[in-house]
C-alpha cells in the first residue's frame, strides 16, 4: 500500500521548522519560494508523525534521499511545485512522487535527449511532456537516483500510477513492485 497525501502549501501554516530547513528557506530567493518550502517540509513532519511514534530526525542516503534511522520500515518521498506538494509515504517499500506545474517546454526535445530513456519519441506537448517526465522522475526518486538514474530504463517490476493534482499540474508515484495498491489523502489546513 502506498498512502499519496495532497497538501495545498497556501492553506498550511504554523509548523516550527528544524533548523536546517529554516536555514535553507532563508536561501530562497522569494519569501513565498521560503514559505511554501517551509509548509512541505511542515507537512511532511506531521504527516510522518502519524505513521512513526519515533524521532523524526532524517539522514541522507547516498544520493540524498532522506530517511528516518529511527524508524528505517516507513519509506516517504516528498516532491512540490508552486501551491502544491504530494507526499508518498509506504511500509518497507521504496517509494517516489513528482509533480509538476504544467508550463511552456520550449526545450523539451533537448531534455528529452538529455534525460529520457533512449529511443523515447518526442512528447506531443507540454501536457504530455510532464505526465511522462513525472512518471519517470517518480520512478528514479524510489531508486533513490534522482536524476543520477535518467536516461536508463527501469529494470524490474514496477507500480507506476498517474495522480490526480488537480488542473495544471501532472503527477505520479511509483514504487518497485507490481500491482501495489494507491490510497489517496489530503493534508488539511488545520493539521
Amino acid at each position: 500500500m502506498i498512502d499519496v497525501w495532497h497538501v495545498d502549501l497556501d492553506l498550511v501554516r504554523g509548523h516550527q521548522p528544524a533548523a536546517e530547513e529554516a536555514e535553507r528557506a532563508s536561501r530562497f530567493v522569494t519569501a513565498e519560494l521560503s514559505r511554501r518550502y517551509l509548509a512541505a517540509h511542515g507537512a511532511l513532519r506531521a504527516i510522518l508523525r502519524r505513521y512513526t511514534g519515533e524521532s523524526l530526525e532524517f539522514a541522507l542516503k547516498e544520493r540524498g534521499k532522506p530517511f528516518l534511522p529511527h524508524a528505517p520500515s516507513v519509506r516517504f518521498n516528498l516532491s512540490h511545485s508552486r501551491g502544491r506538494a504530494l507526499i508518498a509515504v509506504s511500509s518497507e517499500i521504496e517509494v517516489g512522487v513528482d509533480i509538476e506545474h504544467i508550463r511552456p517546454m520550449p526545450n523539451a526535445g533537448a531534455i528529452v535527449e538529455r534525460y529520457f530513456p533512449p529511443g523515447e519519441p518526442i512528447p506531443v506537448d507540454e501536457v504530455d511532456f510532464f505526465r511522462r517526465w513525472t512518471r519517470m522522475e517518480a520512478q528514479w526518486k524510489a531508486r533513490g537516483v534522482g536524476l543520477y538514474g535518467s536516461g536508463t530504463a527501469m529494470d524490474g517490476k514496477w507500480t507506476v500510477r498517474d495522480v490526480d493534482a488537480g488542473p495544471g499540474y501532472a503527477a505520479a508515484v511509483a514504487a518497485e513492485g507490481s500491482e501495489l495498491a494507491v490510497k489517496i489523502h489530503y493534508f488539511g489546513a488545520d493539521e
